[in-house]
């Protein structure tokens, strides 16, 4: 490979006559001659990335290829052809974007418009956030709630009777809450209640509710000793704050 054979095959990847894949494959067949008779700035600059697509490669190749033959006095002219094939792409990706969203908000207005009134942040993300692998449950019944109440000898607040009226099953991306798991965890003597796993700081953490102040804890058990740490003030606040800014770092 001669410095004049790497000009021609760069000038016409300057001036749009290359496919992708005679790009790519003239790259792979001179990669170490490139770098050696171009530098090493001027091959990162041309060479394709395996996540970037075939007309991509071409577009950001050719912007590489055409200041390295600026640099060299080799006269040529810059192609529009691969910038227009790289704008469309994108646009067309933009364009399956919002149709995807527009998917999404559908289907979580048809599964879950119901929790729109009683939590409206909390919908709002699920409408960007929500995703196959996530699993909602509608709620259960008051006399249901009533028997759960009744076999664990507690006597639930106002909040957590409206959440589990609204929503009996939350799985989430390291969150669970489950009526059925409900039980009575003693921490130190005292009595919570076990709501499900929240992994905030640390897989398998549990999230407890106490009953007295309706504080809303999380055991870290990773922590030595173990550590009860507040995270909300109520249930809906969990829901409503806590969640809903767990859920925005994970769009």
């Amino acid at each position: 490979m001669t410095q004049e054979e790497i000009v021609k095959k760069f000038t016409d990847l300057s001036e749009g006559k290359l496919t992708g894949p005679e790009w790519l494959s003239w790259f792979d067949d001179h990669t170490d001659d490139i770098e050696k008779l171009c530098g090493r700035r001027a091959f990162l600059a041309v060479k394709p990335k395996e996540s970037f697509s075939e007309i991509r490669n071409l577009y950001i190749g050719q912007l590489g290829a055409f200041d390295w033959l600026q640099s060299k006095k080799v006269e040529t002219s810059l192609s529009d052809l691969y910038k227009k094939g790289w704008e469309q792409e994108f646009e067309d990706f933009c364009r399956q974007e919002k149709q995807k969203e527009k998917e999404l908000q559908k289907t979580v207005e048809e599964k879950f418009g119901y929790l729109k009134t009683v939590y409206p942040k909390f919908f709002k993300q699920l409408t960007r956030s929500y995703s196959n692998s996530d699993h909602i449950e509608k709620g259960v019944e008051a006399r249901i709630i009533k028997e759960k109440e009744q076999e664990l000898s507690v006597t639930f607040s106002d909040e957590m009777i409206i959440f589990y009226q609204n929503i009996s099953k939350l799985q989430l991306e390291g969150i669970e809450i489950d009526f059925t798991e409900l039980s009575i965890e003693t921490i130190q003597k005292k009595n919570y209640l076990f709501l499900g796993e929240f992994w905030l700081y640390g897989d398998g953490d549990h999230l407890l509710y106490n009953t007295e102040n309706q504080s809303v804890y999380i055991l870290a058990h990773e922590n030595s000793p173990p550590k009860m740490i507040k995270i909300s003030n109520s249930l809906h606040d969990l829901v409503e704050k806590k969640i809903v800014a767990y859920l925005k770092e994970y769009e």
